[in-house]
């Protein structure tokens, strides 16, 4: 495994994945991360409302975007095979299940969000509140699954560069728009709804102009037209049922952490908010490895190359651990930073310095979960990532259970979560499809 921390011949390979990935995966959160610093300007309980209606939108997105998951090991694999068509036409069905995924739950989701939002027993402004941004968020549901299956496709072709530019994109128009809707129009939080909406669209837009028009050819797109019946429906919702339970457990573990926060008060839900943003921002950063491992790891697998699949999926490892390291230093040094942009807010900023000790030392930890699921990905290990979050969910709200009654227990609930599928994950790598034990041959032995 020390072999993983010298240079090896597919990290040019890697780094041209990566680093576009990298853009791409510290752009897309900025969203939300812009979101939460100009609404954070209203004051506390806004930014509150902005917190649980961000939970919300990221539960019932992840749940059913399982097919953003699926897609791009699936492409991958037909890339390996080197039968384009059928990557095709994943990519395509992919793209009609994830919109009417989207249509369907958004319809559905607007009778329900009081219930939703009064969950998290929240004070009634804020409930008001994150209920108003909701409405309309939820409108671009459809556009955003498009957008994040756009995102699969490409990557299953080992093309990072051009979501970023979509990503790039969309998030130039968002950061326009927001203090426009917010201030200049005075339409407060929904405002930052509205922005985020018209964004979406217009990557969603994007994404299918560039497949079924620009790269029809390279992507296999261009057939002519599909029959419902000829996609490959079946086995995008087959590969994509677990990965709806994994993101299930993932972010009922995540929301539990709001609700904890949010019931023992407005300024700690507010501080939580903000260490949360941090958080997953770096957390998806810590991704772009992910994305590397899933996309060579499944056109390795494809074309039948274990030994090199191991081999990639152990250098990444080792980088991903050292750019957790590195990050957790970036967040040490510019911690009085992140305190002064996220809130003008003194009992805010006294609760999110409690709780960011967590947050710097959780990164290296992060990395390594991160990228064990971009390899489980890749190898299409997809009722393990299942089950393992599932294990995890529950030890992370058993942990809130026992201490969620603080802030600091909260966090506590965070290193639960986070530390259980790290262990999941290392089992699977050394007994699970990349073992040395499933494939005997020569060079494995060597490798």
């Amino acid at each position: 495994m020390l072999a993983a921390f010298r240079s090896n011949p597919r990290d040019k390979a890697i780094a041209a994945l990566a680093i576009p990935a990298l853009g791409t995966l510290a752009i897309d959160p900025l969203v939300s991360i812009v979101d939460t610093a100009w609404v954070g300007r209203l004051g506390a309980g806004p930014l509150a409302s902005i917190a649980i209606a961000s939970a919300v939108f990221a539960a019932v997105f992840s749940i059913f975007n399982f097919v953003h998951a699926a897609v791009t090991p699936l492409v991958a694999g037909e890339v390996g095979r080197r039968n384009i068509p059928a990557a095709g036409a994943v990519a395509t069905g992919s793209i009609l299940v994830a919109f009417l995924i989207g249509v369907v739950i958004a319809a559905a989701v607007s009778f329900a969000l009081d219930p939703l939002v009064a969950f998290f027993g929240a004070e009634r402004s804020v409930a008001e509140g994150a209920t108003a941004y909701l409405q309309i968020r939820f409108m671009a549901l459809p556009a955003v699954l498009v957008v994040m299956v756009g995102h699969g496709v490409y990557r299953g072709h080992s093309d990072t560069r051009t979501p970023l530019v979509v990503a790039v994109g969309m998030n130039a128009v968002n950061l326009v728009l927001d203090p426009i809707l917010i201030f200049g129009v005075g339409l407060g939080v929904s405002g930052a709804a509205w922005a985020t909406l018209v964004a979406q669209t217009i990557a969603a837009v994007w994404f299918l102009v560039l497949i079924f028009g620009v790269h029809r050819h390279r992507l296999g797109t261009d057939r002519r037209p599909y029959r419902v019946g000829s996609l490959p429906i079946g086995r995008i919702v087959g590969a994509g049922w677990p990965m709806m339970i994994r993101s299930f457990a993932l972010l009922l573990a995540i929301s539990a952490t709001t609700v904890a926060a949010s019931r023992i008060g407005t300024q700690q839900v507010a501080a939580h908010q903000i260490a949360m943003q941090v958080w997953l921002f770096l957390s998806f950063v810590l991704d772009s490895f992910a994305i590397a491992a899933t996309a060579l790891i499944g056109t390795d697998l494809g074309a039948g190359n274990r030994s090199s699949a191991r081999d990639v999926a152990n250098r990444l490892l080792a980088l991903g651990f050292m750019s957790g390291v590195a990050l957790s230093v970036l967040l040490a040094v510019t911690s009085p930073l992140v305190m002064m942009v996220f809130s003008s807010d003194p009992g805010v900023r006294s609760d999110l310095a409690s709780i960011y000790p967590f947050v710097i030392l959780l990164q290296p930890l992060t990395a390594l979960v991160y990228v064990w699921d971009g390899v489980g990905l890749g190898a299409s290990a997809f009722k393990l990532l299942a089950g393992s979050m599932v294990v995890a969910g529950v030890v992370a709200i058993a942990t809130l259970m026992m201490f969620g009654d603080t802030l600091i227990g909260v966090w506590i609930g965070v290193l639960a979560l986070t530390v259980s599928r790290l262990v999941a994950l290392a089992w699977w790598h050394r007994y699970g499809t990349l073992s040395i034990a499933r494939d005997p041959s020569p060079s494995s032995q060597a490798t």
